[in-house]
């Protein structure tokens, strides 16, 4: 069972900055999350399928990349 663990700041923005990374990997101007009325940050609940989806867009691609080097 999961337990809870107090996170120092330097925790917090290293977990800000590797999901900001992954977040670059998305469109620009795809729903990504909200803010409510209270002004909380709330995340799109299929936000995960979309950044498995951008990786997998990206290893595509990579793929297609590295196959027309290896044909010049």
């Amino acid at each position: 069972m999961a337990r809870e663990r107090r996170l120092e700041a330097r925790d917090v923005a290293a977990i800000f900055q590797s999901f900001a990374e992954v977040m670059r990997e998305l469109p620009p101007d795809i729903e990504a999350g909200w803010l409510d009325a209270e002004g909380e940050l709330r995340l799109a609940p299929d936000i995960g399928h979309k950044l498995r989806t951008a990786r997998n867009v990206r290893e595509v691609l990579r793929q297609i990349r590295e196959a027309e080097r290896d044909q010049d």
